[in-house]
C-alpha cells in the first residue's frame, strides 16, 4: 500500500543541512550540557570527594651528547625516547630507591615524565602530586637518577641542571583538569547530538518542502501559501472543478458525527482546520487564499480521532460528491503516518486525491532551498 521506508529515502543532503543548521543552538545545549555534567561530575568526585588539587614540579636540564666514532654527536635521543626511557625498570628502580617512601613502581610511571621539545638538547622531567613537599620531593628523586646518566649511557658526556624547582615556581595543574574535563563533556555532548541528528534525519517523517510530497506518494503537490507558484497550481489543477473537499491531515474532531450533526455551536473549533492553520500562516481564511469560484467544504480527517463510526458514512459520502480533493499537510508536524494511513483509507475505496497543500510552511527554509 503506501508504506514508505523513511530511512531508504535518498538524502537531500541539502534540506538536511539547512535543517540541521536552523537546529543549531541544540548542538550548543548539548555541549553546554555535556561539559557541564562531565566536568561538574569531575568537580564534584575529585574536589568535594577528594583532594583534587594536582601540583607539578619541572626540571631544565642541558644534555651534552658525546660523539661517535666519526666524530658525530649521538643525536637519537628524541621526545620519544626519554619518555621511555623514564618509565623503564632500571630508572623506575633507581627513582623508588631515592624517595624510599613505598611509592609503587606504576605510580611513578604515572606521575612521572622525562621529555625535550624543540632543541633535543634541552630536557624536562616533571612530577606531579596532590601535595606540594612531595612534588619536590618526586622530582628531587628524579633530579639524582637523571644527574648520573652519564656514568651509565655512553651516548651521554655531561648533564648540566639550568632550572630546578621550589615552592614557588610549582605549577598548580588543577584547573588543567578540569579544562579537560569540561572540554572532553562537551565533546562528548556534541557528538551525541550529532548522532541523534542524523538518526532523527534517517527516521523523521515530516514534510519541509511540497516537492517531498510529490516524490514521496506520486500525488502533486500545489504548493504552500507562501510560494509565488501556489496560485497558478491551484487554479491549473482545481480549474473546472464545481466542488472541491479539503482534508486536513493533522486535525479531527472529537466526535466525527458532529461535523454533520447541523450543530454548528457544538463543533469544536479544532474542527475549523483550515482556518486554524490558516491563521498560522498569518492569512484570515485558507479558503481565502485559494482562487476560483468552486465551492470548498471542510470534511475532518476520518482515519483520526476516536469514534463509533456513525458519522464515517457520511464523511465518505462528502468527499464522493467532490469533484476534487485535496490534502492538506502541515509542514514539520510529523505526520508521514498520518498521512499514509489517510491515503491507505482512500486507496481502499477508490478515491484518488487531485493534490497537497503544506501549511505553515517555513519560509526562509524554502526561500534558502531554492535559493
Amino acid at each position: 500500500m503506501w508504506e514508505t521506508q523513511y530511512s531508504r529515502e535518498p538524502i537531500n543532503y541539502r534540506l538536511f543541512f539547512l535543517n540541521f543548521f536552523k537546529r543549531f543552538w541544540a548542538l550548543l545545549l548539548a555541549v553546554i550540557i555535556g561539559a557541564a555534567l562531565v566536568g561538574g561530575i569531575y568537580c564534584f568526585v575529585y574536589f568535594v570527594l577528594g583532594d583534587g588539587y594536582q601540583y607539578r614540579a619541572t626540571t631544565m636540564y642541558y644534555v651534552t651528547y658525546a660523539e661517535d666514532a666519526e666524530g658525530k654527536e649521538f643525536d637519537y635521543y628524541n621526545y620519544f625516547t626519554w619518555q621511555e626511557l623514564i618509565k623503564t625498570d632500571e630508572m623506575v628502580a633507581a627513582i623508588q630507591n631515592e624517595l624510599a617512601d613505598g611509592s609503587s613502581a606504576e605510580e611513578i610511571r604515572k606521575t612521572m615524565t622525562a621529555t625535550i621539545d624543540s632543541d633535543y638538547r634541552y630536557l624536562y622531567t616533571r612530577s606531579v602530586d596532590g601535595d606540594q613537599a612531595r612534588a619536590i620531593a618526586k622530582e628531587e628523586a628524579v633530579r639524582k637518577v637523571i644527574m648520573s646518566l652519564p656514568d651509565s649511557k655512553r651516548e651521554i658526556e655531561g648533564i648540566q641542571i639550568i632550572d630546578k624547582p621550589d615552592f614557588d615556581k610549582l605549577e598548580d595543574i588543577s584547573l588543567i583538569f578540569v579544562q579537560r574535563a569540561f572540554i572532553f563533556g562537551g565533546v562528548i555532548g556534541l557528538i551525541a547530538a550529532c548522532i541523534v541528528s542524523v538518526f532523527y534525519a534517517c527516521t523523521d517523517t515530516s514534510v519541509y518542502l511540497p516537492s517531498t510530497l510529490e516524490k514521496r506518494y506520486k500525488i502533486p503537490a500545489l504548493g504552500a501559501p507562501s510560494m509565488k507558484e501556489f496560485e497558478d497550481n491551484c487554479k491549473a489543477f482545481l480549474s473546472g472543478k464545481k466542488k472541491v473537499g479539503f482534508i486536513n491531515v493533522d486535525e479531527s474532531p472529537a466526535a466525527v458525527k458532529e461535523v454533520f450533526s447541523g450543530k454548528e455551536e457544538e463543533v469544536s473549533l479544532d474542527i475549523r482546520s483550515m482556518k486554524k492553520l490558516a491563521n498560522e500562516v498569518g492569512a484570515a481564511d485558507l479558503f481565502n487564499i485559494i482562487p476560483g469560484d468552486f465551492e470548498k467544504v471542510e470534511i475532518p480527517n476520518p482515519t483520526l480521532g476516536e469514534t463509533d463510526g456513525s458519522g464515517d458514512g457520511r464523511i465518505y459520502a462528502s468527499i464522493r460528491e467532490c469533484d476534487g480533493l485535496v490534502i492538506v499537510v502541515k509542514a514539520a508536524a510529523h505526520n508521514g503516518k498520518k498521512i499514509e494511513r489517510l491515503l491507505e483509507q482512500l486507496s481502499r475505496l477508490e478515491i484518488k486525491p487531485t493534490g497537497f497543500i503544506l501549511t505553515c510552511e517555513d519560509e526562509k527554509l524554502i526561500r534558502a532551498y531554492y535559493k
